[in-house]
């Protein structure tokens, strides 16, 4: 099950497990609830490998939300062995979260490559 967490307990969920997905969702966001049920088959099939899928209210953890500049939900922001993951978004750019509800296999192959390296 994917807990709700405040933004004070991350660095220990962070330093806690080998991956760790955070969902910056909110309470009134569709494709929030979208999302939802894909991170917690996520969560379910890849826990005893070291994932934890963790949420974050973005409207209740605001402090957060401004300092890590979330301005789409759901945001995910995807950490292996205590950093932040950057993304290449195949264009060349860097991203440091995935904004949106993604195809559930995207989600997959990062989990398994980031817990192939781990």
């Amino acid at each position: 099950m994917v807990k709700e967490i405040k933004s004070d307990e991350l660095d220990k969920v962070v330093s806690d497990h080998k991956v760790v997905f955070l969902d910056c969702h909110a309470v009134w966001c569709g494709p929030c609830r979208t999302l939802s049920p894909i991170l917690e088959e996520l969560d379910e099939k890849y826990a005893g490998k070291g994932l934890k899928v963790v949420k974050l209210d973005v409207d209740q953890n605001r402090e957060f939300s401004m300092s890590n500049r979330v301005t789409g939900v759901p945001s995910v922001f995807v950490y292996s062995e205590g950093k932040r993951v950057v993304f290449d978004d195949g264009a060349g750019k860097k991203i440091d979260r995935l904004v949106g509800v993604m195809p559930p296999e995207v989600y997959t192959q990062i989990v398994e490559e980031l817990l192939a390296e781990a």
